[in-house]
């Protein structure tokens, strides 16, 4: 199913909370307490959405941009889809998927447009993107004209498509924002240490992470981001890469949180 302007309609109608929870990949998600996570929608990714079953909780959206996630952990990947209110996944990963998987996927789960697969371009291809967000005012782009300089974008509106950013927390953030959300509150956004997943309890489930060499990729959107758009955007993370002026780290006790 393509995430078109009528499913986002259907997602936004189906919002609980006046916030969400990103629910990330870093070693500090498992310090947010399970009451603010029940009490709130939350955006799982990967692995995450199985620790949140786990105790309880069900994910609002279970989103999914890696189809390595999926053909290494297939079984534990389809639990999280039949246990999530909504599943999403890129077109990339449709594309990659199995033959004999794309029906299951398609019936399940919905595809996300990409705007650009590579962050750097010629000039002709960036004149595109240029004319393309003067007839899509929601798409905000920083289209450089030098070939050196990377691609920064942001889609306020998910069903015209995403902007990729190197990590699937981006294309949550653009998620969360399209369904409008008072607060998007990040748990497990550290890009920090040795970059760990969490979930990664055994060498033999450990999926090969990237982030450490994309981080001067990844930055720079947050920066673009914060700029541009100005979302309600937070983290809880104490010990992460992100600047605090970029995504400002919230407290706990600024949360209404059940006791």
């Amino acid at each position: 199913m393509i995430f078109n302007k009528q499913a986002l309609k259907q997602v936004r109608s189906q919002v609980r909370a006046k916030n969400v929870i990103i629910f990330l990949s870093g070693p500090s998600a498992v310090k947010t307490p399970l009451s603010l996570l029940a009490s709130n929608d939350v955006i799982a990714v990967n692995g995450s959405a199985s620790w949140l079953i786990e105790n309880g909780i069900h994910p609002f959206i279970y989103m999914v941009t890696d189809i390595r996630f999926i053909t290494s952990r297939q079984s534990e990947f389809e639990r999280n889809v039949e246990l999530s209110d909504y599943c999403v996944i890129n077109e990339d990963v449709y594309a990659k998927a199995p033959a004999d998987k794309k029906t299951w996927l398609a019936e399940r789960c919905y595809i996300i447009h990409e705007l650009y697969k590579r962050e750097k371009a010629g000039p002709i291809k960036k004149l595109k993107f240029w004319l393309y967000c003067q007839r899509h005012p929601d798409v905000v782009m920083y289209v450089p004209l030098s070939r050196k300089k990377r691609i920064l974008g942001f889609s306020k509106d998910i069903s015209i498509g995403y902007c990729n950013c190197k990590t699937v927390a981006y294309a949550c953030m653009q998620m969360a924002y399209s369904l409008r959300y008072e607060k998007i509150i990040c748990a497990g956004l550290d890009l920090s240490g040795s970059f760990k997943r969490f979930y990664d309890k055994s060498a033999s489930s450990k999926l090969v992470t990237e982030l450490q060499q994309d981080l001067d990729k990844i930055l720079p959107l947050f920066t673009f981001m914060r700029e541009r758009i100005n979302p309600p955007l937070f983290t809880l993370s104490l010990e992460t890469s992100v600047p605090y002026k970029d995504i400002p780290l919230i407290d706990l006790q600024q949360l209404d949180i059940p006791d």
